[in-house]
């Protein structure tokens, strides 16, 4: 069989049939259901593991269903069930009053269930989504779980029903991969020696010779959704350690990870020392730190945090270079503009 011949629209590479639909939720769940449509394999292990499961077959499946209440995203119906699935990108999750309104479609079948899809991990979704809603059951799914999902069945799969599984494989991944990994971006931030809340017995520093790192989650003031692949450390003016990020999640507070780390209280000086530690946070599981030796950021850039390419980190003079050369190298300035020296 002949190579097949790279292709690309708008100067995008087209990786499988479903990369023409476009990567927003939509897209993604119509997807999902025409591959369901198309893998027994993959159908039956999405509605097995539903608790309960419905017994009969699933006879339809339904793409963007509306009515007066709203329009749904994916609906699979069988003689004893009917499925909703409500997906999103990110750890984002539909709203309550969102899934209420879907509730009235299928809480009248024997089996009900109100799914959602997200990259948000069980322990996330039941902070903040209840078991049931309107008398219809909420069952949570990541996107990683389909991913299990998808793998077992191909390996099971052949011919026809294969080349959905693969395609729908080969889409996820690159749909669902909001920093593409062989991005070389690091993400540059200062730590220090204080401790988080002003007490527990870890600093900054020693949080991340554990091997984590988190930042707030959801309070705007600039912080990536998402994890950069890379993140740099620097203190005493040098850029110290770059370790590589393996994974991440999200915790809904410090706390929930160091139990010992003060949380805010009724004083209102200790409220100023631990604001935020009982908020949500990313938190970010580090590889071993890159070998380097220290870098002079030339500038004190105080508490500022930088995007710098992975290279020029370690082939700049100081900081401030890699900055510019970076900068350069995206198209945000011009030659003559980039310091040569310091």
């Amino acid at each position: 069989m002949p190579e097949l011949l790279p292709m690309s629209r708008h100067g995008s590479t087209l990786t499988s049939v479903f990369s023409l639909l476009g990567s927003n939720e939509n897209h993604l769940t119509a997807a999902l259901g025409w591959t369901l449509r198309n893998s027994p394999r993959l159908l039956a292990a999405l509605i097995g593991g539903l608790d309960p499961a419905p017994q009969a077959a699933t006879t339809a499946i339904d793409l963007e269903v509306s009515d007066d209440l709203g329009r749904t995203d994916l609906e699979l119906h069988g003689a004893d069930h009917a499925v909703i699935i409500e997906a999103k990108r990110g750890w984002l999750l539909p709203t309550i009053d969102q899934l209420a309104a879907y509730a009235t479609r299928c809480r009248s079948m024997p089996v009900a269930h109100l799914v959602t899809l997200s990259d948000c991990s069980h322990d996330w979704a039941r902070l903040h989504l209840p078991a049931i809603v309107d008398g219809v059951k909420v069952t949570h799914l990541p996107w990683s779980i389909v991913g299990e999902y998808l793998t077992a069945a191909r390996r099971g799969a052949a011919g026809h029903e294969r080349l959905w599984l693969d395609q729908l494989n080969t889409y996820l991944k690159e749909t669902l991969r909001v920093v593409e990994v062989n991005n070389a971006e690091v993400y540059c931030v200062v730590i220090n020696k204080e401790r988080p809340g002003g007490g527990g017995p870890h600093t900054y520093r020693e949080i991340v010779d554990q091997g984590f790192y988190y930042y707030p989650y959801g309070w705007g003031h600039g912080w990536p959704p998402v994890p950069p692949n890379f993140l740099a450390f620097r203190w005493d003016n040098q850029v110290q350690r770059v370790h590589r990020v393996l994974d991440y999640e999200v915790i809904a507070s410090l706390q929930q990870r160091w139990p010992d780390i003060p949380a805010p209280t009724g004083d209102s000086h200790q409220q100023a020392r631990t604001d935020g530690t009982d908020r949500p946070h990313v938190l970010c599981r580090l590889g071993p730190p890159l070998r380097m030796k220290p870098l002079p950021t030339f500038v004190n850039y105080r508490a500022a945090r930088v995007w710098v390419l992975l290279d020029q980190l370690f082939t700049a003079p100081t900081l401030q270079v890699a900055l510019r050369e970076s900068q350069h190298l995206r198209g945000e300035l011009l030659p003559d503009e980039i310091p040569t020296s310091t």
